[in-house]
Protein backbone atom coordinates (compact mmCIF):
# COMPACT_ATOMS: atom_id res chain seq x y z
CA UNK A 1 0.00 0.00 0.00
CA UNK A 2 1.09 3.63 -0.41
CA UNK A 3 1.94 5.69 2.46
CA UNK A 4 -0.47 6.79 5.59
CA UNK A 5 -3.98 8.46 4.44
CA UNK A 6 -4.69 11.66 5.58
CA UNK A 7 -7.49 12.38 7.07
CA UNK A 8 -9.50 15.67 8.10
CA UNK A 9 -12.19 15.47 10.91
CA UNK A 10 -15.52 17.84 10.22
CA UNK A 11 -17.74 17.73 13.67
CA UNK A 12 -18.55 20.31 16.22
CA UNK A 13 -19.41 18.37 19.13
CA UNK A 14 -16.11 18.29 21.41
CA UNK A 15 -16.65 14.72 22.79
CA UNK A 16 -17.51 13.39 19.56
CA UNK A 17 -14.43 14.88 17.97
CA UNK A 18 -12.28 13.85 20.84
CA UNK A 19 -13.68 10.14 20.21
CA UNK A 20 -12.86 10.03 16.29
CA UNK A 21 -9.44 11.66 17.23
CA UNK A 22 -9.16 8.63 20.09
CA UNK A 23 -9.85 5.91 17.15
CA UNK A 24 -8.16 6.93 14.42
CA UNK A 25 -4.94 7.24 16.70
CA UNK A 26 -5.66 2.95 16.60
CA UNK A 27 -6.12 2.44 13.03
CA UNK A 28 -3.04 1.73 10.99
CA UNK A 29 -1.91 3.68 7.87
CA UNK A 30 -4.05 7.21 9.08
CA UNK A 31 -2.67 10.40 9.92
CA UNK A 32 -4.32 13.17 11.23
CA UNK A 33 -4.25 16.13 9.26
CA UNK A 34 -6.60 18.26 10.14
CA UNK A 35 -9.76 19.26 12.69
CA UNK A 36 -12.58 21.55 11.95
CA UNK A 37 -15.78 22.25 13.87
CA UNK A 38 -17.54 23.76 10.69
CA UNK A 39 -17.36 23.85 7.36
CA UNK A 40 -15.75 27.46 6.78
CA UNK A 41 -12.63 26.06 7.99
CA UNK A 42 -12.93 22.62 6.41
CA UNK A 43 -13.12 24.51 3.12
CA UNK A 44 -10.10 26.44 4.34
CA UNK A 45 -7.95 23.35 5.08
CA UNK A 46 -9.10 21.43 1.83
CA UNK A 47 -8.01 24.72 -0.69
CA UNK A 48 -4.71 24.39 1.48
CA UNK A 49 -4.03 21.11 2.28
CA UNK A 50 -4.11 17.61 0.56
CA UNK A 51 -6.12 15.22 2.03
CA UNK A 52 -7.68 11.80 1.54
CA UNK A 53 -10.11 11.05 3.47
CA UNK A 54 -12.74 13.49 5.63
CA UNK A 55 -14.85 11.97 8.08
CA UNK A 56 -17.74 14.62 7.96
CA UNK A 57 -20.14 15.00 9.78
CA UNK A 58 -24.37 16.45 8.25
CA UNK A 59 -25.75 18.12 11.54
CA UNK A 60 -23.00 21.34 12.02
CA UNK A 61 -24.96 23.69 13.66
CA UNK A 62 -27.10 25.77 11.27
CA UNK A 63 -25.47 24.15 8.49
CA UNK A 64 -25.67 20.73 6.66
CA UNK A 65 -22.23 18.77 5.98
CA UNK A 66 -23.79 17.60 2.71
CA UNK A 67 -22.92 21.56 1.24
CA UNK A 68 -19.34 20.68 1.48
CA UNK A 69 -19.96 16.82 0.30
CA UNK A 70 -21.50 18.42 -3.06
CA UNK A 71 -18.67 20.80 -3.21
CA UNK A 72 -15.59 18.31 -3.16
CA UNK A 73 -17.39 15.54 -6.01
CA UNK A 74 -17.04 19.27 -8.47
CA UNK A 75 -13.27 18.77 -8.23
CA UNK A 76 -11.37 16.46 -10.11
CA UNK A 77 -10.06 14.49 -7.86
CA UNK A 78 -11.64 14.79 -4.66
CA UNK A 79 -10.76 13.24 -1.55
CA UNK A 80 -13.00 10.20 -0.10
CA UNK A 81 -15.87 10.87 2.45
CA UNK A 82 -17.24 8.95 5.06
CA UNK A 83 -19.96 10.41 7.11
CA UNK A 84 -20.37 10.00 10.63
CA UNK A 85 -23.10 11.55 11.64
CA UNK A 86 -27.00 11.15 13.66
CA UNK A 87 -28.70 11.82 10.82
CA UNK A 88 -30.44 8.39 9.24
CA UNK A 89 -33.40 10.22 7.83
CA UNK A 90 -34.07 8.38 4.30
CA UNK A 91 -33.24 11.08 2.44
CA UNK A 92 -30.36 12.37 3.78
CA UNK A 93 -29.38 8.20 3.18
CA UNK A 94 -30.16 8.89 -0.78
CA UNK A 95 -28.65 12.33 -0.85
CA UNK A 96 -25.57 10.53 0.23
CA UNK A 97 -25.31 7.58 -1.37
CA UNK A 98 -26.22 9.58 -4.38
CA UNK A 99 -23.38 12.18 -3.77
CA UNK A 100 -21.06 9.24 -3.88
CA UNK A 101 -19.86 8.84 -0.02
CA UNK A 102 -17.13 5.87 0.60
CA UNK A 103 -19.30 4.71 3.63
CA UNK A 104 -21.96 5.98 6.57
CA UNK A 105 -21.72 5.53 10.15
CA UNK A 106 -24.70 5.93 12.48
CA UNK A 107 -23.53 7.82 15.94
CA UNK A 108 -23.11 6.13 18.39
CA UNK A 109 -20.58 3.74 16.63
CA UNK A 110 -17.66 1.39 17.53
CA UNK A 111 -14.03 0.90 16.68
CA UNK A 112 -14.36 -2.07 15.06
CA UNK A 113 -17.04 -0.22 12.26
CA UNK A 114 -15.20 3.00 12.53
CA UNK A 115 -11.82 0.98 12.24
CA UNK A 116 -13.36 -0.78 9.20
CA UNK A 117 -14.87 2.14 7.27
CA UNK A 118 -11.28 3.54 7.34
CA UNK A 119 -9.25 0.78 6.10
CA UNK A 120 -11.60 -0.01 2.95
CA UNK A 121 -11.72 3.01 2.22
CA UNK A 122 -8.31 3.42 2.21
CA UNK A 123 -7.97 -0.07 -0.04
CA UNK A 124 -10.68 1.34 -2.86
CA UNK A 125 -8.36 4.90 -3.00
CA UNK A 126 -4.94 2.97 -3.27
CA UNK A 127 -6.56 0.56 -5.76
CA UNK A 128 -8.08 3.16 -8.13
CA UNK A 129 -4.47 4.95 -7.98
CA UNK A 130 -2.11 2.31 -8.10
CA UNK A 131 -4.15 0.27 -10.91
CA UNK A 132 -3.49 0.00 -15.18
CA UNK A 133 -6.06 1.13 -17.50
CA UNK A 134 -8.01 -0.85 -17.90
CA UNK A 135 -8.69 -2.51 -14.63
CA UNK A 136 -9.57 -6.66 -14.37
CA UNK A 137 -12.10 -7.99 -12.91
CA UNK A 138 -10.13 -8.83 -9.18
CA UNK A 139 -9.49 -4.27 -8.89
CA UNK A 140 -13.43 -4.35 -9.87
CA UNK A 141 -14.23 -6.34 -6.62
CA UNK A 142 -12.25 -4.69 -4.54
CA UNK A 143 -13.59 -1.32 -5.56
CA UNK A 144 -17.39 -2.60 -5.95
CA UNK A 145 -17.89 -6.02 -3.59
CA UNK A 146 -18.33 -5.63 0.16
CA UNK A 147 -15.43 -6.70 1.91
CA UNK A 148 -15.18 -10.46 3.59
CA UNK A 149 -15.17 -11.34 6.95
CA UNK A 150 -12.08 -12.66 7.95
CA UNK A 151 -12.79 -16.53 8.06
CA UNK A 152 -12.19 -18.42 11.55
CA UNK A 153 -9.26 -20.56 11.85
CA UNK A 154 -10.53 -24.18 13.05
CA UNK A 155 -9.30 -23.33 16.88
CA UNK A 156 -12.27 -19.82 16.70
CA UNK A 157 -8.98 -17.63 17.03
CA UNK A 158 -8.84 -15.33 14.35
CA UNK A 159 -5.40 -15.30 11.85
CA UNK A 160 -2.20 -14.87 13.07
CA UNK A 161 -3.16 -16.14 16.84
CA UNK A 162 -1.96 -19.04 18.46
CA UNK A 163 -3.53 -20.80 21.50
CA UNK A 164 -0.31 -21.13 22.95
CA UNK A 165 0.95 -17.35 23.16
CA UNK A 166 -3.01 -16.67 24.31
CA UNK A 167 -2.48 -19.08 27.50
CA UNK A 168 1.08 -17.15 27.69
CA UNK A 169 -1.32 -13.52 27.82
CA UNK A 170 -3.91 -15.45 29.96
CA UNK A 171 -1.46 -16.74 32.39
CA UNK A 172 0.15 -13.39 32.67
CA UNK A 173 -3.03 -11.01 33.03
CA UNK A 174 -3.45 -13.46 36.23
CA UNK A 175 -0.67 -13.02 37.52
CA UNK A 176 -1.08 -9.24 37.56
CA UNK A 177 -2.20 -8.38 41.03
CA UNK A 178 -3.22 -4.68 39.76
CA UNK A 179 -6.97 -4.39 38.70
CA UNK A 180 -5.66 -2.06 35.92
CA UNK A 181 -2.80 -2.87 33.69
CA UNK A 182 -1.15 -2.18 30.78
CA UNK A 183 0.08 -3.53 27.11
CA UNK A 184 3.93 -3.13 28.61
CA UNK A 185 2.98 -5.03 31.93
CA UNK A 186 2.01 -8.20 30.48
CA UNK A 187 4.29 -8.24 27.48
CA UNK A 188 7.39 -8.06 30.45
CA UNK A 189 5.44 -11.03 31.95
CA UNK A 190 5.88 -13.15 28.95
CA UNK A 191 8.47 -11.76 27.01
CA UNK A 192 6.31 -11.62 23.76
CA UNK A 193 6.85 -8.09 22.01
CA UNK A 194 4.21 -5.41 22.69
CA UNK A 195 2.58 -5.75 19.09
CA UNK A 196 1.86 -9.39 19.76
CA UNK A 197 0.26 -8.69 23.03
CA UNK A 198 -1.80 -6.15 21.81
CA UNK A 199 -3.30 -8.72 19.28
CA UNK A 200 -4.21 -10.86 22.00
CA UNK A 201 -5.65 -7.82 24.24
CA UNK A 202 -7.63 -6.53 21.42
CA UNK A 203 -9.02 -10.11 20.83
CA UNK A 204 -9.87 -10.39 24.33
CA UNK A 205 -11.55 -7.09 24.51
CA UNK A 206 -13.73 -8.17 21.49
CA UNK A 207 -14.64 -11.59 23.65
CA UNK A 208 -16.13 -8.58 26.47
CA UNK A 209 -13.49 -10.21 28.46
CA UNK A 210 -11.30 -7.45 28.67
CA UNK A 211 -12.29 -3.63 29.39
CA UNK A 212 -10.11 -1.24 27.04
CA UNK A 213 -9.27 2.47 27.75
CA UNK A 214 -7.71 4.53 25.53
CA UNK A 215 -5.30 7.36 27.33
CA UNK A 216 -2.53 9.84 25.95
CA UNK A 217 0.82 9.35 27.40
CA UNK A 218 3.29 11.86 28.90
CA UNK A 219 4.88 12.24 25.43
CA UNK A 220 1.56 12.32 23.56
CA UNK A 221 1.75 8.94 22.57
CA UNK A 222 -1.43 7.01 23.23
CA UNK A 223 -1.74 3.91 25.66
CA UNK A 224 -3.77 1.45 26.36
CA UNK A 225 -5.14 -0.37 29.85
CA UNK A 226 -7.41 -2.82 30.87
CA UNK A 227 -9.09 -4.21 33.36
CA UNK A 228 -11.04 -7.94 33.66
CA UNK A 229 -14.42 -8.02 33.38
CA UNK A 230 -15.15 -11.92 33.67
CA UNK A 231 -12.16 -13.87 35.40
CA UNK A 232 -14.54 -17.17 34.53
CA UNK A 233 -14.41 -16.81 30.65
CA UNK A 234 -10.77 -15.65 30.69
CA UNK A 235 -10.01 -19.18 32.52
CA UNK A 236 -12.55 -21.01 29.86
CA UNK A 237 -10.11 -19.42 27.06
CA UNK A 238 -7.40 -21.51 28.28
CA UNK A 239 -8.76 -24.89 26.63
CA UNK A 240 -8.79 -24.64 22.97
CA UNK A 241 -12.61 -24.31 21.16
Amino acid sequence: MSSDMRVMIVEDDPMVMKLNMEYLARVEHMTLAARCCDLTTARVVLEREAIDIVLLDVYLGSRNGLELLRELKTRANPPEVILITAASELDTVREARRLGVSDYLVKPFEFKRFREALLSTRCQRDTLSQASDPLDQHRLDTLFRAPRQEPRRPSGLPKGLTHHSLVQVIDAIVALSDETFSTEDVAQSTSMSRVSVRKYLKYLSSRKVLDEAFIYGQIGRPSFTYTCLDHGQLEQLRTPQ
